[in-house]
């Protein structure tokens, strides 16, 4: 790497022209001018400058050099001045959060976007550890995970709850609501499917081991917008967030059986610990707090 010192040395000798005034401007004697473009030139590896008399004239290298270190000074200009101002109406923002969570907050952080075109929204949707490995590695700024953590590394705050819900067609038989009619008709799987399942299955039917391996299968989808597809056509029932059944296009289609017990998962929003945010990230906390601390 160039030596900044030197460097700057360097671009202030090719503006001022002359050996003597940039020692001045630079409080600095003139052969401490000269040592620092010599070292500059070993570190190079080729002249910058060629003396003719009292002036100097820049080499092929030494004018590439000045013009590369001119962009530097710029662009570290500029990054300080961003820095120091920490607009909250622009820049990029990293948010992850569940799927069910992502179709529901999307069309708000979007249309915080559109009244402020210089924010630029990077949504996620991921499962909870995926979330807390990201946050650590700083891919994301925050996220919304649904457990909380034992881990001094995070800062948490419980933001919402979101109920879990049983849907099945909107023709499924009343009289069919027990869980062994329900369990025989089939389950439509997903990522989250068994662990959904097992939350609803541990509230509301205590009198039984929960056994996955002996309730029937009837497909498994990764998508979130299409899990309630095959529920829709008759195909099966599943679990899912209240926020992604709320989201399905045909809800004539499909009906949510009412439980006994209602399962809540608990909402937290997650940040590393001791970083502070830049201010743009005020407004979105501030929005993703309200919209599920209404629920």
């Amino acid at each position: 790497m160039l030596n900044t010192q030197w460097l700057h040395t360097f671009i202030t000798l090719v503006e001022v022209g002359h050996f003597t005034q940039t020692a001045e401007k630079l409080f600095m004697t003139q052969p401490g001018v000269s040592q620092h473009i010599k070292k500059l030139e070993e570190q190079a590896g080729t002249p910058l400058i060629k003396r003719v008399g009292k002036r100097f004239e820049l080499t092929p290298a030494g004018q590439q050099l000045y013009q590369y270190g001119v962009k530097r000074q710029e662009d570290e200009k500029q990054l300080l001045g961003q820095l120091l101002a920490d607009d909250p109406l622009s820049g990029e923002c990293y948010v992850a959060c569940s799927g069910s969570l992502a179709m529901f907050l999307y069309p708000h952080l979007l249309h915080h976007q559109q009244n402020h075109p210089a924010i630029s929204i990077h949504l996620e949707s991921a499962p909870n550890h995926r979330i807390i490995e990201g946050i650590k590695s700083s891919q994301f700024d925050i996220g919304i995970i649904t457990h909380s953590l034992d881990d001094p590394y995070f800062e948490q705050s419980e933001i919402g709850q979101e109920a879990l819900c049983l849907v099945v067609p909107a023709n499924y038989p009343d009289e069919k609501l027990d869980k062994e009619s329900l369990y025989s008709f089939g389950f439509i799987n997903h990522p989250d499917g068994k662990h959904y399942l097992q939350q609803v299955h541990m509230a509301n039917f205590t009198d039984s081991h929960f056994d996955f391996n002996k309730i029937t299968k009837s497909g498994y989808i990764n998508q979130l917008n299409q899990i309630l597809l095959p529920v829709s056509k008759g195909l099966g029932f599943t679990v899912l967030p209240e926020k992604a059944v709320s989201q399905f296009s045909y809800q004539d289609k499909i009906k949510t059986l009412p439980l006994a017990n209602t399962v809540k998962q608990e909402l937290y929003l997650l940040r590393k610990q001791h970083r502070p945010l830049p201010k743009r990230y005020q407004h979105i906390i501030a929005t993703i707090t309200l919209l599920l601390s209404q629920d």
